[in-house]
């Protein structure tokens, strides 16, 4: 093995003694081999010589090291990691055995060569460089220490400089997403408020023109019936716009229950491949024992007619529509993490059109987004989609490539055993009568309101107005067969408010709430009332009021206008 100590590395040697005489002795020999030397007097300096790290070695004999052991044993137990100071002993009991204690004591101080008295000259010098090139090796472990730390100083503050830097980073990058979002959301909105403008306009321009004609010609000519009909028609145009916006804001009343997709599935296909053409083939596959899920089956059914028709507008030139359905319980791989955990039921509708670039999937949902011609298409259908997604405790997203896209739909699974009766009756149903029926209206809205009791008045009820949740409450209600609310009014109580009150106090009154909008739909969970949305005709409204009444005896003479009290 090399010899570490260096060119002009020099040794410096601890001499200890109680005798002047080997004092004298030791230190003349360690001069001789290139040594410098110290004294030490008492415990003290042994000490503190034996903490300086320039010291070599320790020299000492056996009763020098009995008389000052403690301190020094005390001193080497803080050594710093890389050192183990090397010390020589004289003893003059070494030959002898010494006891147990004796050795014991001795073990201690570790680095440690016990070397008899007397002994020559050339033992001591042996055991004088055996523990200078030991105290060499301990500092070059020191300096190699020193080395690791520098550079694990630097190794740390470059990670710190870097985490800095990548903290700024992702900061700036934070930054700057979040003003392309805004930037995204202005763009949003400002599509959203130019189609609805633009769309309205066209309505009420048909409107204004068919009103502006009325007065001017005959009442029951062609053109009165055909401005009449143009009205109409504007009407349930801006009605399904409303509703379609509505769906994706998620602000309309669902009307959830335990919907069986499969046979709903089964009963759409004929109308769903009437949809997409005859060259384009419609595929059903739906999972065996296929779970019952907790949507309003209207919306699923206007919700699979967008995605046929946009399908259907993906293969011009024909193709595949496949409709899958399967139970799913997540989260589930590959599907994207949406914060959903439980049972679902997922329906798939894929097409094989030439597929969708990512920047156009990124806005797909977004209202009025889109890449049809102008007349072609209103940007409201994927909307809707997930609006109605979402609304039922689900979420929709969208997969494309080359081969096609596939727009899928999570709905959850219904705790219901059986499904609900799907509620269309039959056309040889006959529906309850109305006519006499004495129903409280609460409207705040005046022309509304007079809208309203006339439509009443010509189905022969007899009406009592409320202006808002508060006078309605203070009605005799014993006097009511059925309470007909708007949803938002003003007030500290709206229609809702009002709904869940008179159930406190009148379980069996029958309620229809009637609303274009509704902040917070989920309140109307568990509250067993119906809804009907803004607009509606005469015959909407007649088939609301009879669900909520038991069959009438069909020969209840009806007045010929219904009589209303304010």
């Amino acid at each position: 093995m090399a010899d570490p100590r260096k060119p002009g590395w020099d040794a410096v040697a601890v001499v200890c003694t109680l005798s002047e005489a080997d004092q004298s002795v030791l230190t003349e020999l360690l001069h001789d081999w290139g040594a410098r030397t110290r004294g030490c007097a008492d415990a003290s300096q042994l000490a503190l010589a034996a903490a300086d790290p320039d010291v070599s070695l320790l020299l000492l004999t056996d009763d020098a090291l009995e008389a000052h052991a403690v301190p020094l044993a005390a001193t080497l137990r803080e050594q710093p990691a890389w050192s183990d100071l090397p010390i020589i002993v004289f003893s003059a009991q070494a030959n002898s055995g010494g006891s147990q204690q004796q050795w014991a004591f001795l073990r201690q101080f570790a680095n440690l060569t016990v070397l008899a008295r007397p002994s020559s000259a050339n033992v001591l010098r042996a055991a004088f460089d055996a523990a200078c090139r030991a105290r060499a090796w301990q500092l070059t472990v020191r300096e190699q220490m020193g080395s690791l730390s520098a550079a694990a100083g630097l190794l740390e503050q470059r990670v710190q400089d870097r985490t800095a830097e990548l903290y700024a980073e992702v900061e700036t990058r934070k930054r700057v997403e979040s003003a392309l979002n805004e930037a995204r959301k202005l763009e949003a909105i400002g599509r959203l408020t130019g189609g609805v403008a633009h769309d309205f306009n066209n309505l009420l321009q048909v409107i204004q023109g068919a009103t502006t004609l009325l007065p001017l010609v005959e009442p029951g000519s062609g053109q009165f019936q055909r401005s009449l009909h143009a009205i109409q028609r504007a009407a349930s145009r801006g009605a399904k716009l409303t509703h379609q916006l509505l769906a994706f804001g998620r602000r309309q009343a669902l009307a959830g229950g335990a919907l069986d997709l499969a046979k709903q599935l089964d009963e759409m296909r004929d109308l769903l491949q009437q949809s997409v053409r005859e060259q384009i083939s419609l595929e059903l596959h739906i999972a065996p024992e296929l779970w019952l899920a907790d949507a309003d089956s209207t919306q699923l059914e206007v919700a699979l007619l967008n995605l046929a028709v946009n399908a259907k507008d993906a293969m011009p030139g024909g193709g595949r529509l496949r409709i899958g359905a399967v139970n799913l319980a997540l989260p589930a791989p590959g599907v994207p993490d949406g914060g959903l955990c439980g049972d679902f039921i997922r329906l798939t509708v894929r097409d094989t059109g030439p597929g969708m670039a990512p920047e156009v999937v990124a806005q797909a949902f977004d209202p009025f987004f889109t890449t049809k011609p102008i007349g072609a298409g209103t940007g409201l259908g994927l909307s809707q989609v997930y609006g109605f997604a979402k609304q039922s405790g689900g979420t929709a997203w969208i997969d494309s490539s080359s081969q096609g896209t596939t727009v899928s739909i999570v709905l959850p699974r219904s705790t219901a055993v059986t499904a609900q009766d799907r509620d269309e009756p039959a056309a040889h149903a006959v529906m309850p009568l109305v006519s006499g029926l004495r129903v409280l209206c609460v409207e705040d809205d005046p022309e509304v309101a007079e809208a309203t009791l006339t439509l009443l008045g010509n189905l022969g009820c007899e009406t009592t107005l409320a202006r808002d949740a508060q006078e309605a409450l203070a009605q005799p209600l014993d006097g009511i067969d059925l309470v007909f609310s708007d949803v938002m009014m003003p007030g500290p109580i709206d229609g809702i408010g009002l709904a869940r009150r008179i159930r406190d106090r009148h379980p069996d009154m029958p309620v229809l709430l009637v609303s274009g909008y509704v902040m917070a739909p989920e309140r109307l969970q568990g509250l067993s009332v119906s809804v009907l949305a803004k607009p509606y005709t005469q015959e909407e409204l007649r088939r609301a009021l009879a669900r909520l009444l038991p069959r009438r005896e069909q020969g209840l003479s009806a007045p010929s206008a219904g009589r209303t009290s304010r």
